[in-house]
Order: C-alpha cells, then structure tokens, then sequence
C-alpha cells in the first residue's frame, strides 16, 4: 500500500502549522488509474497542486475529503497496485 501525501517539497516554506485545503477528488475509490493521472487537486496559499497517481492501480481508500483543511506529512488516501486489489 502507497500512502498518497502532498509532496513534502510543495511545502518548502511553509510555516510548521501550515495547511492546505483538499480542493477535489478527481478519481473514486477502486477505480482504476493510470501512473501519472491526477488524482487529488489541494489549495496552497500560493499554488494550486494536483497529486498524480504513483503507478497504475487504485485508491483504496479516502481519508480526507473535498473541503477539508490538512497539515504537513497527512495522509490523502491510500493507493494500491492492481495486484493487490481484491475483487
């Protein structure tokens, strides 16, 4: 399992409390990806950032949702490859 974080270098200068704010979901739960798709879009104070999917496979699951703030090193969701996804 892939825990799918905003990159710790979208943080650099930041202040240590910090938050963004969880913008959308662009992908659901189990459905599948593409290494490289977005699947996240978090606010910054001065950017806009999408995360991209690590590889191919799935987000297992979702721990912030559409609207909620989040701090450094929190973790957005879970991701797993296709083997590991149990049908």
């Amino acid at each position: 399992m892939i825990e799918i974080k905003l990159d710790a270098a979208a943080w650099d200068g930041a202040q240590d409390d910090a938050h963004a704010l969880l913008e959308k979901w662009l992908v659901s739960e189990n459905v599948h990806v593409k290494k490289g798709q977005a699947l996240v879009t978090v606010v910054m104070v001065k950017a806009t950032i999408d995360i991209e999917a690590p590889s191919d496979g799935y987000i297992e699951k979702i721990w912030i949702t559409q609207g909620d703030s989040f701090a450094i090193g929190t973790v957005l969701a879970n991701f797993t490859t296709e083997s590991a996804v149990i049908q």
